[in-house]
């Protein structure tokens, strides 16, 4: 299904094509370029190319004649984008008839657009044959060298952190001394480094950038949520799009903070971060999750005064919901809310969380391929690694709130699946599991995709006892053993995958009344007393007095009443083996 700006337009007169192997044959029959456009929801350039651009005619005139267009949205085709974005969207890619690329372009005007395509359209006329030729080439079998597998450097953890904090605003909060994005992954790892140190710098860095962002043009104000990133360094100059996945992320940070330091602020901000998710980004069912909320200015309305006058009235701002259903996004926040719903003591926190992934694992979800990354109505794109991983991760986190092992055994399904149908033969998992026509016919190991995969295998290895999944783990992390420095913030969750690798497993169980002060003071002494230990935190419910127990099984030491009670020396007696 194609979607085009509210606002008037004609963009609906081209020819669009979904992405698909049809279109491209249909390229090569009719010895046309492909025109990818992808576009995003929220982008208000993206908008204006509907307006103007692609809604004028002699643009809708060689496209149809000269070009096979195909549309897709980034939020939609993670895996396209991941391959032909460019500096942005709309970003404009240009294809031989086989999905080679030629070139891009982002926004244009209209003549400049025909310019170009006029120009593409004459170059691909002229050189046919050499387009051809080179296409053949490339589409024969290319012999693999397998390498050794690299090995692990426990320096990589630090060096991460180190770029982090050197990319830390001191005055602003945030990263870089620009535009400032959320990046809720360097908070985490920036938090469990604080947890594993007590170093006190890590701690402030993301209280300041939490309190920062709240106090900024950066939160709304009038309904709430973050906008997703600013243009200025202070917060203060934001583009208006909310997005799922974010606020996924931004309550957890709230969540983390407040247990780590009762700032009661903190608290506050993450239960309107809930607030903003149950209301304004939430489907009508009471279960999934919307994909985002963004803000336009409507076209103006023109009509007719008392004197036949022609009158123009200035379009307000107004706001638009991307209500397609996002598997990845809706499992980060189900494994938030399931945090919320013992900080607070809200237990339908947790109804809801439990029945955003019924409703995935329903819905959007086969037996031979997993998890569908959308549904629309219909579930949409399967194979996808993140949406393994994250749902997998959620359905962990489902098991250690409830205990219920249909949970684990769904996670252990979704595990076996990306070991079978996403494993790269040299190390780490790709990002597809079925190649495609274009680029999709070269999957790609992503550092991002494959730190969600390790830190999923890693729970999963520490809920099952099958060292597998620590294997594979592994496998994923070995992958990239290089410099990390160009990653900047986005190595976060590689490194801490890293961090929590090298580290021997703990299972902690609490049993706490929800929203129990006492259960917190706990939960904040193990994870700084036994941060050197990769703990899996299991929650119940109970009337007594909050307790902890180290250890899962007939040597585990509680319970403990008692923060002060908590030292690793006792843990040590008691860590479950190594798988």
């Amino acid at each position: 299904m194609f979607r085009f700006s509210p606002n008037p337009n004609k963009a609906n007169l081209v020819n669009w094509r979904e992405w698909g192997q049809e279109a491209f044959d249909a390229a090569q029959q009719q010895d046309k370029l492909v025109m990818l456009y992808i576009g995003a929801f929220w982008c208000g350039f993206c908008q204006g190319m509907d307006e103007t651009t692609l809604s004028n005619d002699e643009t809708i005139t060689l496209l149809n004649a000269y070009f096979i267009p195909i549309r897709v949205e980034n939020a939609q085709r993670p895996d396209i984008d991941a391959r032909y974005n460019q500096d942005g969207w709309p970003s404009i890619a240009f294809l031989t008839p086989w999905g080679d690329h030629l070139a891009t372009v982002n926004y244009m005007p209209p003549d400049e657009f025909c310019n170009v395509l006029a120009h593409l359209h004459q170059t691909y006329q002229d050189q046919q044959e050499e387009f051809r030729a080179a296409a053949l080439n490339q589409q024969t079998p290319q012999s693999a060298t397998a390498q050794p597998p690299a090995r692990l450097r426990a320096s990589a953890v630090s060096e991460i952190v180190n770029t982090l904090m050197d990319m830390a605003d001191p005055v602003n909060g945030g990263y870089g001394p620009d535009h400032k994005f959320l990046h809720p992954e360097a908070h985490d790892l920036l938090l469990y480094r604080h947890e594993t140190t007590s170093e006190s710098k890590f701690l402030d860095h993301v209280t300041l950038t939490l309190d920062k962002m709240r106090n900024s043009a950066t939160y709304d104000s009038e309904v709430g949520g973050y906008f997703r990133y600013s243009s200025k360094a202070d917060w203060s100059e934001p583009h208006r799009e909310k997005l799922l996945a974010d606020h996924a992320g931004i309550l957890m940070n709230f969540l983390r903070s407040f247990i780590l330091t009762e700032n009661d602020d903190h608290r506050q901000r993450a239960e309107e971060v809930v607030d903003f998710l149950s209301s304004t980004i939430s489907d009508s069912s009471g279960a999934p999750f919307f994909g985002c909320q963004d803000y336009l200015r409507a076209a103006p309305t023109l009509g007719v005064d008392s004197q036949g006058r022609t009158t123009r009235t200035p379009g307000g701002i107004i706001s638009i919901i991307d209500d397609w259903i996002y598997t990845d996004a809706n499992a980060q926040v189900a494994s938030a809310f399931l945090e919320a719903s013992w900080v607070f003591g809200r237990p339908k926190l947790k109804q809801r969380a439990l029945a955003v992934l019924e409703f995935l694992w329903t819905n959007c979800r086969t037996a031979d391929n997993g998890m569908f990354h959308y549904h629309d109505g219909e579930p949409q794109i399967s194979g996808l690694l993140n949406d393994q991983t994250l749902m997998g991760a959620a359905l962990l986190d489902a098991y250690r709130f409830t205990g219920n092992q249909r949970y684990m055994d769904q996670a252990e399904k979704l595990g076996k699946l990306v070991l079978s149908n996403n494993s790269n033969p040299d190390g780490g998992y790709y990002d597809i599991s079925e190649r495609g026509p274009g680029h999709l016919r070269f999957p790609l190991t992503l550092l991002v995709d494959n730190g969600r995969a390790a830190s999923f295998f890693l729970s999963l290895c520490d809920a099952t006892g099958n060292p597998e999944y620590r294997r594979a783990a592994l496998w994923a992390l070995r992958a990239f053993t290089d410099d990390f420095a160009p990653y900047g913030v986005y190595a976060s969750d590689y490194a801490l995958a890293l961090a929590r690798y090298m580290s021997s497993p703990l299972t902690i169980k609490l049993e706490a009344r929800p929203g129990d002060s006492d259960s917190r003071r706990l939960v904040r002494a193990v994870r700084i007393r036994l941060g050197q230990y990769r703990l899996t935190l299991c929650v119940r419910d109970s009337e007594s007095s909050a307790a902890v127990y180290l250890g899962d099984g007939p040597e585990r030491v509680g319970p403990i009443f008692h923060a002060e009670e908590i030292v690793s020396e006792l843990a040590a007696s008691v860590q479950d083996t190594p798988a």
